[in-house]
């Protein structure tokens, strides 16, 4: 198709849409492909003053801005009564001298208002800017005690570095902002970013706070439905949800104003009684107005399905796959191609297996890149991971993810530390990596320049994808600010029928009678939603509790482990000979001992203890396997990794997996990165947390004392949430530094540590130094 003509149809399109014929976001996907073709065009003084009117007209004037990044020169020589029009349009978008966001965004800025309670549920795409949107809010309604709720450290961790660094964030500079779950002080404006497991246990030591305004992310977690964990072992569904919901519960009855935002979720139709009205029911009682974007692409979307014979990618490019062809090499066929026009490449795969698997077999043909064209920066990261990953297997392998890296291929899951997975994304976004694997973490709100997905599988793990899995991953092709429009190659042609289908509707357990509740529902469910037999369970453990005489206020800790559980760890302490006791206080001394160490005698008490309560696989399995000492006693093998860990770090574990398990090196450190960042971090810490609690708690009944004059294993707990003990130390593992900036920290910034930093620490060390020191 000409210039012409595509210039005629978009004219066609604007006058519809202005005489309500064509559908608001149907004309935005249609400006996005003219920008996205016109980009590559020559422009005259015309051409620039009806792109700045079309541009204003669909209210995202930052497409005309965007041309600037295509080289183009966008100064409006001539001014029509036109563009002085979209000129006046464009002032009205701007929420400071600098910074302007979209009509859409407007929108629904203009809904908050001092004068009301502001409860919205919004779901938008991936692409519509919605955090960027949060902060606007906060400045507009003046607010001074925030919560922003995000999934994920990774998340936590970007926007505590945004609002400490960026210039356009420095209203926020006026904020104290607390990232750690223990504030000691607390400041006139307050902001907390924490994930919600980070927030139950601060609301644990501040159980009295006020908050003028909370933001979740990602909030469709509430439904375990949406959520697929395809690294569990038992092939269960993910139990973030019960973290999710206890988090809401709670900020029900603390904020008045609550911005809960998801991308492309499907509600309930109110009339449709033959589906589940639970998520209306929880709307219509806390009083919550549905924002519906999900259809509102700012960049547009041009799906492509891969088939063997030719397929056309642009008028340029064609791109022809054979039957007769293994997958990889179909794949290195498509990458290739992409990267000659040039454009860089996201590819997403079922798993962490999988993604390392792929590369590996792309590696075997002929090179994507001259090592000649590596960065700088890309360099110094290579040589920080072959000085500190320098381990190979019994077969002599090193890491596929250097390998990779020196082919600018970047892979990404959560079975990598945590800042390498940090640095590959920056890497890939600035353009130092042009091809980057992952999993379904990358639909963790981790955000990619990625002009081209190509989609490889339509499953997670294990499970086939759902339709609201397959449209979070398409999302993530093309990026608002980068790119007019994103293509989606799709070579298991599966996954788009799983796309374009209908997804479920969300839903609530905890408004909804008929669900099947655990004990943890009976208490962040309201009377009227429990049967009678829940409402007889619920009066039980009341009962049980109120026997104990267990104060409320120690009982309510843990959020996410139920009454009877602790309960039934309270018993077993009240039941410890003095022997076992005896042992568990040498643990607990060898814990806050300058040098942090494990008695085993004493942890092995701990761990049998809790073992009964522990729901996760992977922990349980861990406890139960035993294995023996020289000197003949028997202990879980679990205490081994954790001695190992705390001795010699996140190295010394991949090392322990070699030497036992006599596995490869990428699956050593995935098992490692498993361990310490999932199983360590998540599921001990909750247990072991229970276990102190309790532990203290009777102590002070004991002793007759104050529980905080108890001494417990807190700094284990703190060691392995944060793997730091001090503020700096747990702030630096937030924020995704590397270990031996972390160490720094740890041991009272040395300065030996800080002359050994290699090159790639020395500039992390110095971004990072520059956030501490405010």
């Amino acid at each position: 198709m000409h210039r012409i003509e595509k210039t005629a149809n978009l004219i066609r399109s604007l006058n519809n849409y202005k005489s309500n014929k064509l559908e608001e976001y149907k004309f935005i996907s249609e400006v996005c492909n003219y920008f996205d073709y016109i980009k590559d065009e020559p422009l005259s003084a015309s051409d620039l003053e009806f792109l700045k009117y079309i541009s204003n007209a669909v209210g995202i004037p930052h497409y005309y801005d965007l041309l600037n990044k295509f080289e183009k020169n966008n100064s409006l020589s001539n001014i029509s009564l036109n563009t002085i029009s979209s000129l006046i349009y464009e002032s009205t978008l701007h929420v400071d001298e600098n910074l302007k966001i979209h009509r859409y965004q407007k929108e629904i800025l203009n809904q908050f208002s001092p004068d009301k309670k502001n409860r919205y549920f919004l779901s938008a795409t991936t692409s519509f800017g919605k955090t960027f949107l949060v902060y606007e809010i906060i400045r507009k309604l003046k607010y001074k005690n925030i919560a922003l709720i995000f999934p994920t450290i990774a998340l936590l961790s970007e926007n505590f570095q945004k609002l400490i660094s960026s210039p356009e964030y420095k209203y926020f500079n006026k904020f104290s902002i607390h990232t750690l779950s223990d504030v000691p002080i607390l400041g006139e404006y307050n902001l907390f970013i924490y994930t919600p497991e980070r927030y139950l246990s601060f609301i644990d030591k501040h159980k009295h706070i006020s908050l003028d305004f909370v933001f979740i992310d990602e909030i469709y977690k509430i439904d375990n439905e949406y959520l697929i964990d395809s690294e569990n072992k038992e092939n269960k569904e993910n139990e973030r949800d019960t973290a999710y919901r206890i988090t809401l519960h709670e900020i029900l009855s603390k904020a008045r104003d609550i911005l809960l935002v998801g991308p492309y979720i499907e509600f309930p139709e109110k009339e449709d009684t033959t589906i589940n009205q639970s998520f209306n029911n929880f709307l219509n009682e806390n009083g919550f107005e549905i924002i519906n974007f999900n259809k509102y692409e700012i960049v547009s979307k041009n799906i492509i399905s891969m088939k063997n014979g030719t397929n056309k990618i642009t008028d340029d490019l064609t791109i022809t796959l054979n039957s007769s062809e293994e997958k990889f090499i179909k794949i290195y066929k498509i990458i290739s191609s992409l990267l000659n026009i040039p454009e860089n490449v996201l590819l997403y795969t079922k798993g962490t297996t999988t993604a390392e698997k792929t590369i590996k077999d792309i590696l075997e043909l002929k090179p994507l890149v001259n090592s000649k064209d590596l960065s700088t920066q890309l360099k110094k990261f290579i040589q920080h991971l072959e000085k500190n990953f320098n381990i190979r297997d019994k077969d002599n392998n090193t890491w596929i993810l250097i390998n990779a890296l020196k082919n600018r291929i970047g892979i990404h899951h959560g079975r990598i530390p945590k800042y390498i997975q940090k640095e590959i994304v920056e890497l890939f976004n600035q353009g130092s990596l042009n091809v980057l694997i992952s999993t379904t973490t990358i639909t963790e709100g981790v955000n990619t320049s990625a002009k081209n997905l190509v989609v490889l599988s339509h499953y997670k793990g294990k499970k086939v994808l759902k339709s609201f899995d397959a449209k979070n991953i398409v999302g993530r092709a093309g990026r608002f600010l980068h790119h007019y429009s994103g293509r989606v190659l799709i070579l298991d042609l599966k996954f788009k029928e799983i796309f374009e289908s209908k997804g479920d509707v969300i839903k609530y357990k905890n408004y909804d009678e008929a669900t099947k509740k655990d004990e943890i529902d009976l208490f962040i469910t309201d009377d009227k939603y429990l049967n009678a037999k829940d409402k007889i369970r619920k009066l039980d453990i009341l009962a049980e509790i109120q026997s104990e005489n267990i104060p409320n206020e120690i009982i309510s800790m843990f959020k996410t482990v139920s009454f009877h559980d602790k309960l039934d760890i309270y018993k077993k302490i009240k039941g410890l000979n003095s022997e076992e006791i005896n042992q568990i206080k040498l643990l607990i001394r060898n814990i806050n001992s300058s040098k942090l160490s494990i008695n085993y005698d004493g942890l092995k008490i701990i761990l049998y203890i809790i073992k009964p309560i522990i729901t996760n696989f992977a922990l349980k399995n861990i406890i139960d396997r035993e294995s023996p000492t020289k000197q003949g006693n028997s202990y879980p093998i679990i205490i081994y990794m954790l001695s190992t860990y705390i001795k010699t770090g996140f190295l010394g574990c991949v090392r322990y997996q070699l030497d036992k398990n006599s596995v490869n090196i990428d699956n050593a450190i995935r098992k490692t990165a498993d361990l310490i960042f999932n199983i360590f971090k998540f599921q001990l810490v909750k247990y072991l947390g229970v276990f102190n609690i309790m532990y203290k708690y009777h102590q002070s009944i004991l002793n007759n004392s104050s529980i905080d004059r108890e001494v417990g294993i807190d700094r284990l707990l703190i060691k392995l949430e944060y793997n730091a003990v001090t503020e700096k130390g747990r702030l630096a593992s937030d924020y995704g530094a590397p270990q031996k900036i972390i160490d720094y920290y740890e041991f009272e910034e040395n300065n030996d540590i800080k002359n050994s930093f290699d090159d790639f620490e020395t500039e992390k060390f110095e971004q990072l130094s520059n956030i501490l020191d405010k």
